[in-house]
């Protein structure tokens, strides 16, 4: 009879943790920190860019929750919008506080921060302009865990108002739906 080959026993390994993890409750997997990259629209707000069509909005962050209820989020984003001649593009880098109700599987939270937008205003033929604000945002969401899996749905209302040939508010609307991690 032949021996099981090393790449037998690692996979045979690999199934029996993979079991282990599956067979867990969401409470013994649970973990403080996260990680999640999140995709959905921008939809200006603002009377200075509600003339602009809704676009992309991509954010990537990461969070640690101190105590149950309360966590801090580093994030990194973009969002865009647009209407012949005119496109806004813009990349913030925030820090928000979540405060959330810890709930086993479905946890409902409330987001507020701010930070650094880098904003440029690109006008056809007639060139851009960029400016750096403080913005400040605050919104509502939920993590939904599937083992150490979260789906995540989240929608704030950003405030923001970078100087293009005068200031121009870009408040706005984000709304997202992400998947990442939970460790």
């Amino acid at each position: 009879m032949r021996a099981p080959s090393k790449w037998s026993v690692c996979l045979l390994a690999l199934a029996l943790c993979a079991l282990f993890i599956a067979l867990q409750t969401p409470e013994a997997a649970a973990g403080d920190g996260y990680f999640l990259v999140k995709g959905g629209a921008y939809s200006p707000q603002a009377s200075d860019v509600d003339d602009l069509s809704e676009g992309f909005n991509g954010e990537v962050t990461v969070g640690k929750y101190f105590l149950p209820l309360i966590g801090a989020e580093l994030g990194v984003g973009y969002f865009e919008a647009s209407k012949d001649p005119v496109t806004l593009t813009v990349y913030p880098v925030t820090l928000a506080m979540r405060v959330r109700l810890p709930i086993p599987v479905i946890k409902p939270y409330a987001v507020a921060g701010g930070g650094a937008y880098f904003a440029e205003r690109e006008v056809s033929g007639r060139g851009s302009q960029s400016d750096t604000v403080f913005g400040y945002f605050g919104g509502l969401g939920v993590d939904i865990k599937l083992l150490m899996v979260l789906l995540n749905f989240e929608a704030k209302y950003l405030f923001a108002s970078p100087t293009f040939e005068g200031k121009t508010d870009i408040d706005g609307l984000q709304a997202t739906v992400g998947v990442g991690l939970e460790f």
